[in-house]
């Protein structure tokens, strides 16, 4: 509705303005045009009767047919003496147009100069006939002085104007009505697409996330919209797929250690067993419990990363000291795969990091390169500066990853190799966390793999942090 009056409501102004603009020039035009008739008149009946001693020329001049006018309206003439009296007029004038309906005029001194003296007004008599009047006065050549009176009938123009007013409100009532009429029926087929896209909206549902809205026969400005609206339905798509995932594998993960952890239990107080035995249930039920603290510490952690609120506490560190630390602690876990390791860092490197969290993202990432590199294979780890970042390059040469597989590697329980079970400790959450580390403090991670032949896992930071987010170096760990 407020389209439809909005529409209606322009249209009619400018409906308006056009015929207001056409009756003003249609009467501005009667009305110069029958000024230029009594101008003339008047300038003509002042040189006949300054010039003229008789009357003669002055009284053919009131015997000019009103034919020869452009319209058929009438000229009356009077001209009245210095004493008063009337010399001549008009027919019939005494009765229609009488001397005290023309502008009055102050006495005339004989014997000066030529005066011309002109006043005009419009005045309406008492059969309702509107005339234009001029009175004016002028010496002749004697100096006789004398008045005149000259009206314009503009009965007709006012009757014409009349009609044109009333044909004017009719054609402006009827316009109303039209462009109500007609921008209901635009608004309404402009709206229905726009139904169209709500209806569809309305019918969305956790169950119908699938459906799109159609763009066939949309107009090229909502056709913008709804492929907006068809792209964030894709994203929640998307969106609602991955938690679902991301719920059922928290249930399968957490499912195998919860079974194993409730299995050595029963087992453990099926019948009385020697202390010994009691000792190897409640450590194999502690490794258990540690893996679902792992798999709940990593989730809890990739939560927080992704709060708004999250930030890390940096503080400047020597990467040389903390990799060969960090290369120390999973030493004995790759002596007993068969895996050796070695590192490549400058002495002087030094970046600003969380501490904790640098050595989860380094660790993961070597931690994972171990657990894919078979015996006899090699895990280096090299650090440089390129520029204005900081590049840690973790490379195996284990057995690669497939092409279709590395855009998900990244992803939460995703595991290329399914054929591995989560009991070696591969939950699939390792690169996600470094991902996660990464982006809290600017960065990326980047990765490579040929099947056969090894991986190459890069995490990219920015050297320069703010200032505000630094602190002094703490003792290692």
């Amino acid at each position: 509705m407020r389209m439809t009056a909005w529409y209606a409501g322009t249209s009619f102004l400018l409906i308006l303005i056009a015929t207001s603009f056409l009756y003003w020039t249609i009467a501005a035009n009667l009305e110069a045009e029958d000024q230029r008739v009594i101008s003339n008149t008047t300038t003509n009946l002042e040189y006949l009767l300054h010039a003229s001693v008789n009357l003669n020329a002055a009284k053919q001049m009131l015997a000019t047919p009103s034919e020869s006018l452009p319209r058929p309206q009438l000229i009356w003439i009077r001209v009245i003496a210095s004493n008063g009296q009337t010399q001549m007029e008009t027919r019939g004038m005494d009765k229609i147009l009488p001397v005290s309906d023309f502008p009055p005029l102050m006495g005339i001194q004989p014997h000066h100069d030529v005066i011309r003296t002109i006043q005009t007004r419009t005045s309406q008599t008492s059969m309702g006939q509107l005339f234009q009047t001029v009175s004016g006065r002028v010496n002749d050549a004697n100096g006789a002085g004398r008045m005149f009176q000259v009206a314009i009938d503009r009965t007709d123009e006012q009757r014409l104007l009349i009609r044109y007013r009333e044909r004017l409100l009719l054609v402006l009532t009827t316009s109303l009505a039209l462009c109500s009429a007609i921008g209901y029926v635009i608004a309404r087929s402009g709206m229905r697409p726009v139904e169209r896209i709500i209806r569809t909206a309305q019918t969305i549902r956790s169950s119908t996330l699938h459906e799109r809205i159609d763009l066939v026969g949309l107009p090229a400005e909502l056709r913008s919209l709804a492929d907006t609206v068809n792209g964030m339905l894709d994203r929640l798509e998307e969106s609602f797929v991955q938690i679902s995932r991301f719920s059922a594998d928290v249930a399968h993960e957490l499912r195998t250690p919860v079974n194993n952890l409730r299995g050595e239990i029963e087992v453990a107080l099926g019948k009385d067993r020697p202390p010994e035995e009691y000792r190897d249930v409640l450590g194999s039920a502690l490794e258990e419990c540690a893996r679902i603290s792992r798999v709940i510490q990593s989730l809890l952690f990739l939560a927080r990363a992704e709060t708004a609120g999250e930030r890390p506490h940096l503080e400047q560190l020597d990467l040389k000291a903390e990799i060969v630390s960090v290369l120390e602690f999973y030493e004995p876990a790759a002596a007993e795969a068969g895996v050796t390791v070695s590192e490549e860092t400058p002495d002087d490197l030094v970046a600003a990091f969380d501490r904790t969290l640098f050595q989860q993202a380094v660790g993961n990432l070597v931690a994972n390169a171990i657990a894919h590199t078979p015996s006899g294979g090699h895990v280096k780890l090299q650090s440089r500066r390129e520029g204005l970042s900081l590049h840690i390059r973790v490379v195996d040469t284990g057995r690669g990853i497939a092409p279709e597989h590395l855009p998900y590697v990244f992803n939460r329980f995703y595991r290329a190799d399914r054929a591995r079970s989560s009991t070696s400790g591969n939950f699939g959450l390792g690169l996600a966390v470094v991902r996660s580390i990464a982006a809290l403090h600017g960065g990326r991670v980047e990765i490579e793999s040929e099947v056969g032949r090894g991986t190459r896992v890069v995490l990219v930071t920015p050297l320069v942090s703010s200032p505000a987010n630094l602190s002094r170096p703490s003792s290692p760990v």
